[in-house]
């Protein structure tokens, strides 16, 4: 590692200083989080009923929601920011550009097709 050489750190359960605990958080901003800058990340959550993908490639973050009932569909939930979005965010826009959470969704799936099981074999 030196200035001609990338270093990659990769650790799910640290992601922020707070990560390292109360009495390391000050020594981890200084050895790590101070020393190196974000590049690449991805990051999978649930944010009402919904699967959120993050993903940051330098110096933006995007957000999108996977839409299970529409076969997959990728559906960008805001536009690239530089910070990354917190929950409260996401929740906010999510609830704006799909009013009916993935439960309600499926609900009407079920009253428009029957219950999966009833349903046979998919075509």
């Amino acid at each position: 590692v030196g200035p001609s050489r990338t270093l990659l750190i990769f650790n799910r359960q640290f992601q922020r200083s707070a990560d390292f605990g109360f009495a390391q958080r000050g020594e981890a901003e200084k050895l790590i989080f101070d020393r190196f800058e974000w590049g690449f990340a991805f990051q999978e959550l649930a944010c009402r009923g919904e699967d959120v993908k993050l993903t940051f490639e330098y110096p933006n973050w995007n957000s999108c929601v996977i839409l299970e009932d529409e076969g997959q569909k990728e559906l960008q939930v805001m536009d690239s920011q530089v910070s990354r979005p917190d929950y409260k965010e996401l929740e906010e826009k999510i609830n704006e550009i799909l009013p009916q959470p993935l439960w309600m969704r499926k609900m009407g799936e079920a009253e428009d097709k029957g219950f999966k099981f009833q349903r046979g074999p998919p075509n």
